[in-house]
């Protein structure tokens, strides 16, 4: 998963500068700039957390990135997640799906979902078995995208 515009509303989160104040689904930075969890987010990570292995490919910054996924408590949902200050997010989903491998997991179908579509043919020109769900065009919230993999699953 991808986490600016697809977990939360913010385009950039690497740019908040902590300390973060967290208030229920949403957090200030030490700036007053507020980062929003998008509705949903986490009955739909506790839902698909017992029936899939979950993963992060973000360009960000993971030091910015990582306190606010831990101060939402949603850093544990993710295994072996991928937060790096670059847009090669087709080396970072393979390398997630090494360290998987390595680990021991035996992997199934690859859903990647993103809010951009510019990542798509790069994703699938690397990793053609990744099937791309485009987070606000296939699907409108986490409701549909639930609705969506329990198809797929």
């Amino acid at each position: 998963m991808d986490l600016d515009g697809t977990l939360w509303d913010h385009e950039d989160a690497s740019r908040l500068v902590p300390p973060y104040e967290f208030h229920g689904d949403y957090l200030t930075d030490a700036h007053g700039e507020e980062l929003h969890l998008f509705p949903g987010v986490r009955e739909f990570l506790e839902w698909a957390n017992q029936s899939f292995l979950l993963t992060i490919a973000s360009w960000n910054v993971e030091e910015r990135v990582r306190p606010i996924l831990e101060g939402f408590g949603l850093w544990d949902y993710f295994l072996f997640p991928k937060i790096e200050g670059h847009p090669n997010k087709a080396d970072m989903i393979r390398r997630t799906l090494e360290d998987l491998a390595s680990a021991g997991y035996t992997i199934g179908d690859i859903i990647y979902v993103d809010d951009r579509g510019i990542h798509v043919d790069d994703i699938k020109m690397t990793l053609p078995e990744v099937e791309f769900v485009h987070m606000w065009v296939d699907v409108n919230s986490f409701d549909e995208l639930r609705e969506l993999l329990e198809k797929l699953g």
